[in-house]
């Protein structure tokens, strides 16, 4: 994948970049994402960095199940409407970029990156930099967007018929399945399977969600037709679903891989 321009540290992304979809695929993958993240977050009485924190909502939830929870992130912005959001909390933020980051080795029982990875400008020098600061057996998770998944399968291809064969013209907006222009790399399988180069081993790799984002049809929009089922149907639809992506990382919506520090690796 090519960025459209040359890739520089997002340090000023805002807010108001973020959209919130209330079709039921999206809320149900939003939630899925949340509980999978703190599952994998919370080491007892341990500490965890959640990297490209926003206005660190994951670190707090660590903090209320017993954990330590510190957060980082490039955004300003980010960062001051932690204040005001969670105006109670004593959390520890600080403002770097995931590339660099400013703590002393072997600090943190857990790291995280949830969504955020595929903004990096090298994801390689962030995963290098988190096997430093990890303990011996601490573990690096991290949450992506999958850019092949089945939906985005099934959207490209359809893409392809509308134009193709239908001789219907392109719409003018970017399709769900084409990774927007701030990503600087193409989330999937074969990609997050690279990130552990030398100082980090894949433990576990997961999938969460299918289909989500199914609606580049202009006959057939799958949202819409969750949302026009009684929510108990839908909600039974979503969990049958993602139960198959658990075991299915390449096809799912999202990929999940939880990392460990590889023996002998030098820091």
């Amino acid at each position: 994948m090519r960025p459209s321009a040359e890739p520089s540290f997002d340090l000023d992304y805002s807010i108001h970049d973020f959209e919130v979809d209330p079709n039921p695929d999206s809320q149900y993958l939003y939630q899925r994402i949340d509980e999978a993240s703190l599952a994998e977050s919370v080491a007892p009485a341990g500490r965890t960095l959640d990297v490209a924190c926003g206005v660190g909502s994951l670190a707090i939830r660590v903090q209320e199940r017993g954990g330590e929870g510190w957060g980082i992130d490039s955004s300003q912005e980010m960062l001051g409407l932690s204040h005001w959001v969670f105006p109670n909390a004593r959390l520890p933020l600080v403002r770097a970029i995931a590339e660099r980051l400013p703590f002393r080795d072997a600090t943190f029982d857990r790291i995280v990156c949830k969504g955020s990875l595929d903004h990096f400008v090298d994801p390689q020098a962030f995963t290098r930099e988190a096997a430093r600061l990890l303990k011996p057996d601490g573990r690096l998770v991290i949450a992506l967007a999958n850019y092949e998944s089945l939906s985005c399968k099934l959207g490209r291809l359809w893409r392809r018929i509308e134009s193709g064969v239908l001789g219907w013209p392109e719409p003018p907006h970017r399709a769900y399945f084409m990774p927007p222009l701030d990503h600087f790399h193409k989330g999937e399988l074969a990609f997050v399977r690279r990130l552990g180069g030398w100082h980090l081993e894949l433990e576990r790799c997961y999938g969460i969600s299918l289909l989500w984002l199914l609606r580049n049809s202009r006959e057939w929009r799958w949202g819409d037709k969750l949302a026009d089922m009684p929510s108990p149907l839908a909600q039974t639809l979503l969990r049958g679903l993602d139960k198959i992506a658990y075991r299915t990382p390449a096809l799912a919506d999202m990929i999940v891989s939880v990392w460990r520090p590889r023996a002998g690796a030098q820091r």
